[in-house]
């Protein structure tokens, strides 16, 4: 009846098509200045001519004899009103936009039917590809064994430092590295990251193999420029803290220097790389996060808890890091795969996956590995980084992390319980703020314990920090979500004082004096 569909009513949202700089069409879900209407059978043509004149629309054509008209909205009118006035005249049963329908993005690379790149489809994205294929605004660097530069479907995605001219041998930008072209060699401090391994080559075509070129593979991104950071030999067992750190600090200084690099992809760890907790280490992946940077790490392949015998550097306590699980073809954990409530973030497929090869500039084949997890999550925080350049690296984090496709075989055993899905992330962006409950502490003589409320969104990850000696942050320092902070100020009888406690971004004071609060 005609009074029970006007129950059902479209919230209307003011959009329009737009073009990126990136040259991508960010599409309207409907058409912005048409409606469908529905008329009950037997309306006449000159009834409905007078209700589409009294209701702001004009009549492009009606649509067969299911008794719907094809309408324009008139004399910019928003739709909303429109609709409305419509919905008001009671031979009309329903009302609604014409909405578009588009043929999915899907690539003309020869392999991606193959059902060893089910990762890809497994994690949306050829859905998240009909909003953005990337970037080549976007660079990850990929800290590794190196890569094939010249492979076939490589070649064209790999970074090249707009600061250098090649083979001249000289540091053209000055930035301490002679002929850094696409990136360094940290193993053998030069500039030839090529691979002698296989392992970078493979990791790097699942973040961003050229897409759509009728040759080999695709990867998580279409269009991304991969930088290329070498830190092992051909053994691949043989990195040290200072490489790593080496290699972090130039990632650093590039991004400091104007390369938006936002991701790095870290697919190692545990010994020989890190046999224990490594606080220099740590410190170089802190900074990095701090300069805006968010690291992307394999949870590794022992299949323990971390949570119980950490794996590092995954497992340490960053706000930066995004610590990655491995999952199957049937969504399952894969067997190798590390796990941890605490210590591991999120699961993406990591089990038999197709990707480009070192041997010759036209390899491919499978690994398995969190090696081979990690890169689908590098490649879908870089394709958020081209859809939404305003993110921070902790937004990309929250909003990889909070769009996951919730699943038994992970439900308490990573902090999601799910799966990586990049195109839900795409549409459900977390957006973090910090917010403290208070601005300033007044702390009396005797000092004490205070809790400052902290307001985010859910996983949006944090450092809790203060900057003298007597006071203390009592939490961890690392912080996740909304939750509370206490913090402990030290007696204080002589002289009057202040402090900062730095919550993320904001800034809490915290003053102590005789005439304070007793």
């Amino acid at each position: 009846m005609a009074n029970s569909t006007r129950l059902f009513c479209f919230v209307w949202i003011a959009v329009s098509a737009t073009t990126t700089s990136f040259g991508q069409r960010s599409f309207e879900p409907f058409v912005k200045d048409e409606l469908l209407v529905k008329f009950e059978r037997g309306a006449s043509l000159i009834d409905t001519s007078q209700i589409h004149h009294a209701a702001g629309g004009e009549l492009i054509r009606p649509l067969g004899d299911l008794g719907w008209h094809l309408v324009r909205i008139t004399n910019g009118r928003s739709p909303a009103s429109v609709e409305a006035a419509y919905r008001r005249q009671l031979t009309v049963t329903n009302v609604q936009p014409n909405f578009f329908y588009r043929l999915q993005q899907t690539p003309d690379d020869p392999q991606f039917p193959s059902p060893a790149m089910y990762g890809l489809s497994k994690i949306s994205a050829p859905s998240a590809w009909d909003i953005t294929t990337g970037s080549p605004s976007v660079v990850v660097a990929n800290i590794d064994t190196g890569m094939r530069l010249t492979h076939e479907d490589l070649a064209a995605n790999i970074w090249t430092n707009p600061g250098e001219i090649p083979g001249n041998g000289i540091d053209d930008d000055g930035n301490g590295y002679i002929d850094d072209v696409h990136g360094w060699d940290f193993r053998y401090n030069d500039n030839d990251p090529s691979d002698e391994h296989g392992h970078g080559t493979h990791v790097g075509g699942t973040i961003g193999a050229v897409g759509n070129n009728g040759i080999g593979v695709v990867g998580v991104n279409w269009n991304v420029k991969l930088m290329v950071i070498k830190i092992y030999s051909q053994a691949a067992n043989d990195t040290t803290s200072a490489m790593l750190i080496e290699a972090y600090n130039y990632v650093r200084m590039l991004k400091e220097r104007g390369i938006n690099i936002r991701v790095t992809n870290n697919s190692y760890g545990g010994c020989n790389e890190a046999c224990g907790y490594d606080q220099a280490t740590k410190d170089a992946i802190d900074a990095l996060g701090e300069a805006g940077v968010l690291n992307v790490f394999a949870a590794g392949n022992s299949g323990i808890n971390t949570d119980i015998t950490p794996f590092y550097p995954g497992s340490y306590d960053s706000p930066s890091i995004l610590n990655i699980a491995s999952s199957t073809s049937t969504d399952a954990r894969s067997g190798f795969s590390n796990y941890g409530l605490n210590s591991v973030d999120l699961a993406a497929p990591g089990s038999g996956i197709l990707s480009t090869r070192f041997n010759t500039d036209s390899s491919y084949g499978n690994s398995s590995g969190t090696s081979m997890s990690a890169p689908h999550v590098s490649g879908a925080a870089a394709l958020l980084a081209a859809h939404r350049p305003d993110l921070h690296s902790t937004s990309l984090k929250a909003t990889l992390m909070n769009s996951a496709d919730p699943l038994k075989s992970f439900n308490g055993l990573i902090r999601t319980g799910g799966r990586l899905n990049v195109f839900h992330a795409l549409q459900n962006p977390t957006v973090c703020s910090i917010v403290p409950s208070v601005e300033s502490i007044f702390a009396p003589t005797k000092g004490g314990v205070f809790t400052i409320e902290i307001a985010t969104p859910s996983n949006c990850s944090y450092r809790v920090e203060k900057n003298v000696s007597w006071i203390r942050v009592l939490n961890t320092r690392s912080v996740d979500g909304p939750t509370s902070v206490q913090i402990h100020v030290a007696f204080n009888n002589t002289i009057t004082r202040s402090g900062l406690v730095y919550i993320g971004d904001s800034v809490v004071t915290v003053s102590q004096s005789r005439s304070g609060m007793k």
